[in-house]
């Protein structure tokens, strides 16, 4: 049995990621922070996380319902125990998904961002190195990393320049890049994912699931039928969670060691579109409030556009899912978590 480890594993993708590998038969060992709910878990934890069993002669395991899960306490800036958890379980594919994820607390914070998404991947790598472990490392990055690139007004290729302006997308270029050196230098397998945007259930903390939840709300009487909002005119690009497992796993598998995948549809929509779609859920009248200021970004790009003719040509996946579809899928699952759990 193929064992796979996954940090991050209680994030938006990492958590759908685990769904992927124990329903096609792999053993998965996640890490995630400690003393955190695994809520996007918890159809493995039943939400039981009061005993913890011991690893290593201390309480960090936390108890799932499926025997080829094994979710682990680990700060990625404990360097220790990660070396620890790689040298007793030796993956064979490492997905290196933890990170500080998110832009508006990467200014709010830039130092927890860059220890977390910087030395918590040196600490991952520096582990794989020192104990020999033969795992091939699948790193998430992110579109964010091309920042002003953006002016280039085209489709955004990998061999672009990486001109990020903020903190996080700043750290996610230094992840990208330290992954690059490990693999020339130490010949450690790596493939870089950059994700642009990425949605689907479990979304929290991006436009998509903003909306998507305040309309859920609304739906069911949970919430005035008001939505704040920030800047509706810039335009994404967006992937569904389906088809961004299929292009991980075909990354993880078949992406030529060293390299770069865009992660994206291709396409462009407006966010403004977006809540327009979110919209036609509901019969429910609802009030918009635009430009609500702590919505705001410091920086915020007119167009951010991937080209995915690289993972395209090289691996043969593409997109196969509407932004529409997605959408609703998202808007029934947070129908159904609010009905059961109340906001």
């Amino acid at each position: 049995m193929e064992k796979i480890l996954i940090s991050g594993v209680n994030g938006f993708l990492g958590s759908h990621l685990t769904d992927f590998c124990i329903n096609r038969g792999k053993k998965v060992y996640g890490i995630d922070l400690p003393n955190l709910p695994f809520k996007n878990l918890n159809h493995y934890t039943k939400g039981k996380m009061e005993e913890k069993l011991e690893v290593f002669d201390i309480p960090i395991q936390i108890p799932t319902i499926n025997e080829n899960l094994v979710l682990l306490e680990c700060d990625l800036n404990n360097r220790e125990l990660l070396e620890k958890i790689i040298r007793n379980f030796e993956p064979k594919y490492t997905f290196h998904f933890g990170a500080q994820p998110l832009v508006l607390p990467s200014w709010e914070d830039p130092v927890a961002t860059i220890e977390t998404n910087v030395i918590g991947t040196i600490n991952i790598f520096e582990a794989i190195k020192k104990q020999k472990i033969k795992t091939r490392v699948i790193v998430a990055c992110t579109s964010a990393e091309y920042g002003t690139t953006t002016s280039l007004n085209r489709p955004l290729k990998e061999s672009d320049p990486l001109l990020a302006v903020h903190p996080y997308g700043i750290s996610k270029i230094a992840t990208e890049l330290l992954a690059r050196q490990y693999f020339i230098n130490f010949d450690i397998e790596i493939v870089n994912l950059r994700f642009f945007n990425q949605t689907g259930p479990r979304r929290i903390g991006d436009a998509t699931s903003d909306f998507i939840r305040k309309v859920a709300q609304i739906e069911l009487g949970l919430s005035e039928p008001v939505i704040e909002v920030g800047n509706l005119n810039p335009y994404r690009d967006f992937t569904g969670i389906k088809d961004s497992l299929k292009a991980i796993w075909l990354a993880a598998t078949k992406g030529t060691a060293g390299e770069t995948y865009n992660i994206c549809s291709g396409k462009k929509i407006q966010i403004r579109q977006i809540l327009d779609i979110a919209l036609s859920f509901t019969s429910k009248k609802i009030e918009i409030k635009e430009n609500v200021s702590n919505k705001l970004r410091k920086t915020d790009e007119d167009v951010i556009l991937g080209d995915n003719s690289k993972i395209k040509n090289e691996l043969g996946w593409d997109v196969s899912i509407s932004i529409k579809e997605t959408l609703k899928d998202m808007f029934d699952y947070w129908l159904d978590y609010y009905k059961k759990h109340g906001v």
